[in-house]
């Protein structure tokens, strides 16, 4: 069902939790492909002896296209509804894997594996967000918690099952693998079935007029009839009221206007004109982005380096998972308890997180680094489930779904040469010593950013109230001065 159409007040549970389950197997599928790339890297290193930097773009690649789809699902969730996106979301995604199974170079892999791979997993992300926030209203914060804690499973899995595979059958048994789980995404798209639309019953006692409004006649003894609320009454078109014929309309208009459908739907100019969301991209999401990238990517080659063998580096990889495991369903959980603000708990996970990351470049025991990387993993589930609540408490529920799909395009594109750089780096100066400072500053500045959100959307807020009232003030005076004016030319004649 097309997002359009006016649906009945979230149940807060019921099928809702159906919902948060597909939520669970999107994101165990999709973003646990994410962040379990790092086991895979190590073997396409190894299977195709390009440079670290030559063989990191293809996690750049598939992070670009996975936030680039999180875009074009918001289009299409308007267009055909949301579980036949999933759906097409499963059958791209395992279709790409199976390809990429094939694969002979990396400029291959960089189409199939990073290109429509990462395309087809996106699709699945914003849908199944979607479909949660009509679910629940109250809960929404811990149901988002322990629907996208799939990311934590997902990675946990994936990253040690990954590395099974890849011992066992190789890295191309590993995607014939992973293609048959991926296809899984459509059972989640199954499960997203839309609310159903208010339909008022028509009887006896009752009248229904022009606009939907059902009101009660006027009958000693009668039951009376519930008007639906507002925001669920489906305005008819009044009569008489005809369209213009489509003949009139040129085809380049028709095409014009079907493109701006398509990037309306992908994107909310208002919220360009919000100085704290611009805050949020571009400051708070790239710092996110130079983190999430770095680590995720270059997790287990790190581990490498320091002579830790090759499954206990992919031990540490789903250490992160369970980390995220963790803190996603429990930032929810204190987010919807309402006893830290969403904003101030946003900055101190990615403060968290920067001070983790400090640790790592000086402690690099096994012991020491499994710690890092659960406290890492933790705060990062952490601000990742905050990011749909903070949009929805500076702008509105109804801008989470933009505001989320916007930061994920921000955050993607600059992944997109984040992950080569460190690659870039580390052969540069034989460590990644000098990533993890700059993984150190971005998170910094994106917590500072964070703890100022609510102060600047405060201020820009009171300052649009002041031009507001300026304007009304003048036009009041304005007014005034010609009635003035008017009146005396009057008394003069």
């Amino acid at each position: 069902m097309a997002t359009g159409t006016a649906e009945t007040t979230a149940p807060d549970g019921g099928w809702g939790w159906s919902v948060v389950i597909a939520t669970f197997i999107s994101t165990f599928l999709s973003a646990g492909n994410v962040y379990s790339f790092s086991v895979l890297y190590v073997a396409f290193l190894d299977a195709f002896d390009g440079t670290k930097s030559e063989t990191a773009w293809i996690g750049s690649i598939f992070s670009l296209t996975f936030v680039m789809a999180i875009a074009v699902s918001g289009a299409m969730i308007k267009k055909i509804g949301h579980r036949p996106t999933v759906m097409c979301a499963g059958v791209i995604a395992s279709v790409s894997l199976l390809l990429s199974s094939f694969a002979t170079s990396l400029h291959q892999l960089y189409v199939t594996y990073g290109g429509l791979c990462g395309f087809g997993v996106g699709l699945s992300y914003i849908p199944c967000i979607d479909m949660t926030g009509k679910y629940f209203k109250k809960r929404l914060s811990l149901a988002l918690g322990l629907g996208l804690a799939g990311t934590g499973a997902g990675q946990f899995c994936l990253s040690l099952g990954n590395q099974l595979l890849v011992d066992t059958y190789g890295w191309r048994g590993t995607l014939f693998v992973l293609s048959a789980f991926s296809f899984h995404l459509c059972v989640a798209g199954a499960l997203l079935r839309p609310l159903q639309p208010y339909q008022p019953i028509p009887n006896k006692d009752c009248d229904i007029s022009e606009n939907g409004i059902v009101a009660a006649r006027q009958k000693a003894g009668a039951t009376r009839c519930v008007t639906p609320p507002e925001n669920e009454i489906a305005i008819s078109p009044k009569a008489g009221s005809s369209n213009e014929d489509s003949s009139t309309y040129r085809p380049n208009r028709r095409r014009c206007a079907f493109l701006i459908s398509i990037v309306s739907s992908m994107y909310d100019k208002e919220l360009f004109m919000q100085p704290a969301f611009l805050l949020h991209i571009l400051f708070i999401g790239i710092g996110q982005a130079f983190g999430q990238a770095t680590v995720a990517t270059h997790v287990v080659r790190r581990f490498r380096d320091f002579g830790i063998p090759a499954t206990k580096s992919a031990l540490v990889a789903s250490f992160m998972g369970i980390g995220q495991l963790i803190g996603r369903p429990l930032s929810g959980a204190v987010a919807n308890s309402g006893l830290v603000k969403p904003d101030i708990l946003y900055g101190i996970t990615m403060a968290i997180c920067g001070l983790v990351n400090l640790f790592a470049i000086y402690v690099q025991s096994f012991t020491g680094q499994l710690f890092y990387i659960m406290v890492f993993g933790m705060s990062m589930g952490g601000y990742i489930i905050l990011i749909p609540i903070v949009v929805g408490y500076l702008h509105g529920k109804d801008k989470i779904g933009h505001g989320t799909a916007m930061v994920f395009q921000v955050q993607g594109v600059t992944a997109l040469l984040v992950s080569p750089l460190a690659g870039y780096m580390r052969d540069k100066y034989g460590g990644y010593e000098q990533a993890f400072w700059v993984v150190v500053c971005a998170y910094s500045i994106a917590s500072l950013c964070a703890f100022s959100l609510r102060t600047v959307d405060t201020y820009c807020g009171r300052r649009r109230q002041r031009q507001a009232d300026a304007i009304t003030f003048t036009a009041s005076e304005t007014f005034n001065s010609e009635t003035l004016e008017l009146s005396e030319f009057i008394t003069t004649v």
